[in-house]
């Protein structure tokens, strides 16, 4: 598809050249991920920047991101950052929109490396915390049940996943905290609208 778009681009270049600098490329994609994954996070351009430079120099990223390196951590890598800011992102909005943008972010990151297990157990125990030290809110909710949802369906589309979304242990705790977070919503709600002694 690179080949393709150069090609119509009036850039034509060999498909070797283009498979030799992607690991490179996705390198420099993997540093502005960190840098806006850092900034989200905490609102200082400061931090980002220096986010951005410690992923740029950490040796064992530096050795899967070589010109030449045909390993799939090197387009994954940005897959994994990226997602994790596209959910900050996500939470600190509440959109469907920064949610859905995630969920396909999450999808590319199945598709390229098995490493994925990493978010679908992350993002729920960050929920979970979220709801042990009373910082829960209707963005994460929103956030994580377009997120879980569209990211469950989606990844059942690779054929080496399939349905071991449903049936593999790696996803279970997605499954659990989806259900303990709409137990929390509803029992928040109720407890909202009966007196005290009612509920």
């Amino acid at each position: 598809m690179i080949k393709w778009a150069l090609d119509f681009l009036t850039f034509p270049m060999d498909i070797r050249n283009i498979c030799v600098f992607l690991a490179p490329v996705f390198a420099g994609f993997t540093s502005i991920s960190t840098y806006l994954l850092a900034k989200e996070c905490t609102n200082r351009v400061e931090t980002g920047l220096l986010a951005a430079l410690f992923i740029a120099i950490v040796p064992s990223y530096i050795s899967r991101s070589v010109a030449g390196s045909y390993d799939n951590e090197a387009v994954a890598i940005w897959a994994l950052t990226n997602t994790f800011y596209l959910w900050i992102k996500a939470v600190n909005t509440g959109s469907i929109l920064w949610s859905v943008a995630c969920a396909l972010q999450y999808f590319y990151m199945v598709a390229a490396w098995g490493g994925y297990s990493f978010i679908i157990n992350l993002i729920p125990i960050f929920v979970l915390g979220t709801m042990f030290i009373n910082k829960f809110n209707m963005k994460i909710y929103v956030a994580y049940s377009v997120f879980y949802t569209l990211g469950s369906v989606m990844a059942m589309l690779i054929t080496f996943v399939n349905f071991a979304v449903i049936k593999s242990s790696e996803h279970l705790a997605s499954h659990c905290v989806f259900v303990i977070m709409n137990a929390y919503v509803v029992i928040e709600y109720v407890r909202k609208n009966l007196q005290a002694e009612q509920f």
